[in-house]
């Protein structure tokens, strides 16, 4: 696996800088919201997905997703208690729960703030829980992980058929 950090962290400060800089202000923060997630998606693909390698056969453009795995490095994780449909998501499953590298498997979805407007730090990865053994009910959940407690990696094996 490939530490990709530096990378992810080039684009969470392009992309902080731009809606905290440029599209934070508008009078339309519903319209300014919907074109920032359009560019953060070409941001994304041009500073991240354009430096990775893909290894696989694949037919013109059926490149499947990278492997992006999270690795906390002895961290807090917020775990997302089930909700019913339509309910509000909270993040507190488990109160004060720490994990290590070995302890779970996690993939990168995006980046996450609460919700604090007119300012976005990216403070936490959001992700899903692939595995966890010591608690293999959460696995398929989405979870939060402080960037400043975390690595992320390209997993150019998961990506080979």
């Amino acid at each position: 696996m490939r530490d990709i950090t530096e990378l992810m962290n080039s684009y969470r400060e392009c992309s902080r800088n731009l809606w905290n800089v440029y599209f934070s202000k508008r009078k339309d923060i519903g319209d300014a919201l919907d074109v920032f997630e359009q560019i953060r998606e070409l941001l994304f693909d041009s500073v991240v997905l354009s430096e990775l390698s893909y290894e696989g056969e694949s037919e013109g453009e059926d490149i499947p997703p990278p492997a992006l795995k999270v690795v906390p490095q002895r961290s807090l994780i917020l775990i997302q208690r089930l909700s019913e449909s339509g309910q509000a998501g909270y993040w507190d499953q488990e109160k004060d729960m720490i994990v290590g590298p070995g302890d779970i498997t996690l993939a990168f979805v995006d980046y996450f703030d609460f919700f604090r407007p007119p300012i976005k730090d990216f403070h936490y990865y959001l992700c899903k829980i692939l595995s966890f053994p010591s608690h293999v009910e959460y696995e398929g959940r989405e979870a939060l992980l402080e960037v400043s407690g975390a690595k992320v990696f390209h997993d150019e094996s998961a990506e080979k058929p």
